[in-house]
């Protein structure tokens, strides 16, 4: 364990001086993504407000899942998005048959190579000033309960951004390219988690729960915190199963990503 941490330090020091060689490109990067993430923030509170009331939610607390799934995304991503977006090209190049000469699980090699994304703290922040704000409009009174229901429902919810990214890369086994079947079943289904999935027909609020478990990255947890009702007929426990949800979902996002490697052939480059 002490040489594990000591060789995602060493990754993670390389990709910080990596990043901070161009300054001027990485904090012009991050104002960049705050006034893009600001501006969907402030788009998602406008439309929901018009409406005054939607499924049960305002616009304060329709922010407050918004808010989850970003930083959610941060941190998930700040590991696994450059490692699942690169497997592709270096499969391609041959680049990727070295890791499986590494005294390390490739699996791991792959993901400390491709580096920490440090670009993701300018996700973190933006998320984190709008659920405070979002906190402090509907008047949520924070106690060490919920302080810590919210910190292990973000734990959870980070493990099943990472494991969407894993589950995405492991078609690059495959295909040795982006699927545009995995990118839609993996990016564009965590869309309808960016409201109350109360409001969907009963097949979405089913696939989101129970297929791709995507509403317990902000939808249930912020349900529990927010006193929010959840799917009818829906067992009562599910807002509080998320870091268990997200540790279940990781560890199956491994399996199939060994299942994948098991069925690799080399290009040859």
């Amino acid at each position: 364990m002490r040489d594990f941490r000591r060789l995602f330090s060493s990754f993670f020091k390389v990709a910080l001086r990596r990043e901070m060689a161009y300054r001027g490109t990485f904090i012009a990067g991050i104002i960049g993504q705050w006034i893009s993430y600001g501006a969907t923030f402030l788009g998602i509170y406008i439309m929901v407000s018009s409406f005054d009331i939607l499924g049960g939610w305002n616009g304060s607390e329709v922010l407050m899942l918004y808010g989850l799934s970003v930083m959610s995304y941060a941190i998930g991503a700040s590991f696994f998005y450059n490692f699942s977006r690169g497997l592709a090209s270096r499969i391609r190049s041959g680049e990727f048959d070295a890791s499986l000469t590494k005294p390390i699980h490739p699996f791991l090699h792959e993901v400390f190579s491709a580096g920490y994304n440090v670009g993701y703290i300018s996700h973190f922040t933006v998320s984190l000033i709008i659920m405070a704000i979002a906190l402090r409009s509907i008047s949520f009174t924070p106690t060490v309960q919920r302080v810590l229901f919210l910190i292990l429902g973000v734990l959870g919810a980070s493990l099943i951004q990472g494991a969407s990214l894993i589950a995405a890369s492991t078609m690059s086994f495959f295909t040795v390219g982006n699927n545009p079947i995995a990118d839609f079943l993996l990016w564009d289904m965590k869309e309808f988690t960016n409201y109350p999935i109360t409001i969907f027909p009963k097949g979405i609020q089913f696939v989101l729960t129970f297929i791709l478990p995507f509403a317990f990255m902000n939808f249930y947890p912020a349900a529990a915190l927010l006193g929010k009702a959840i799917p009818e007929g829906y067992p009562a426990i599910l807002p509080y199963l998320s870091p268990l949800v997200g540790a279940l979902v990781f560890a199956l996002s491994i399996l199939l990503w060994n299942w994948g490697l098991k069925h690799y052939k080399s290009t040859g480059s």
